[in-house]
């Protein structure tokens, strides 16, 4: 019995599964089942730009995510899939069909979750090693920030950003106090209230920077070996992650096989 197909266009039965135009309307019967995968790519784009706008992390991983999903895409449209010479016998009713359903939604959200670890592994990781870079091998040494005036500011993506001016071994200088502060106030005034003016911070002192991040709160682990721990984490903890979840799916996808059968095997060839 050959395979039946239906033209997207005009809704004609089609018997010959290497036919590449409608013999009715003429319509292009490839690029029709190609255009479903450039829609998806062009929503997974966006989904990635306003992931990491709303985010704030740095833009240059717009155009490298989009690089990436076009790739994929590109590559998946130009795999040629396999032509059946007979139909697919229908799908049997799951005997199970409550075991069907939480092992599927178990699947769904493993693979949401492995991407997720891919994901924010990935940010964190780069990050983290971008900042590691900037500070080893830089000179430092300890001191004291003396808070003369705080600042609060929106960003014009929802952000906000806290900062303070002060004096640093009689310099004017510039610190964030994110990693002072450890929240994010809600104004001014609160800033004001938790940073009076007069405060001396602990620092460690950049010279050979500019900007902020010449100035960094004083903790135990200097900066560069900071960020180099959480660059090894995001790897270590991000593929951890990615296995448990991809593990997880393999064992769903055995329980679901569970669903058709009344006395199957778990880990049956």
């Amino acid at each position: 019995m050959p395979l039946i197909r239906k033209c997207p266009n005009c809704g004609l039965d089609l018997t010959d599964p290497s036919a590449k135009l409608c013999p009715m309307c003429g319509a292009d019967l490839a690029a029709a089942r190609r255009k479903p995968l450039w829609i998806i790519a062009a929503f997974q784009i966006c989904v990635a730009s306003a992931f990491t706008l709303l985010f704030h992390f740095p833009k240059w991983m717009i155009p490298a995510f989009a690089g990436m999903i076009l790739v994929g895409t590109l590559t998946g449209s130009l795999l040629k899939p396999r032509t059946a010479t007979t139909p697919r016998s229908p799908q049997p009713s799951p005997s199970h069909p409550l075991l069907f359903r939480v092992a599927s939604v178990g699947i769904g959200i493993c693979a949401v979750a492995c991407f997720l670890f891919a994901l924010f592994g990935f940010v964190i990781f780069m990050n983290s090693w971008n900042d590691w870079h900037r500070y080893e091998g830089q000179p430092y040494h300890g001191t004291t920030f003396q808070v003369t005036r705080v600042y609060y500011q929106k960003l014009l993506k929802g952000g906000r950003d806290f900062y303070a001016s002060g004096t640093v071994e009689g310099q004017r200088e510039w610190m964030s106090l994110e990693p002072y502060l450890h929240t994010r106030p809600r104004d001014l005034a609160e800033v004001e209230a938790r940073v009076p003016v007069g405060t001396s911070i602990p620092i460690y002192l950049f010279p050979e920077l500019k900007g902020r991040s010449r100035v960094r709160v004083y903790e135990d682990t200097p900066p560069a070996e900071a960020y180099h721990r959480t660059a090894i984490n995001a790897v270590n903890y991000g593929l951890i992650g990615i296995a448990i979840s991809i593990g997880l799916i393999f064992i769903l996808s055995r329980v679901r096989r569970l669903s058709f059968a009344d006395a199957p095997v778990l880990f049956s060839r």
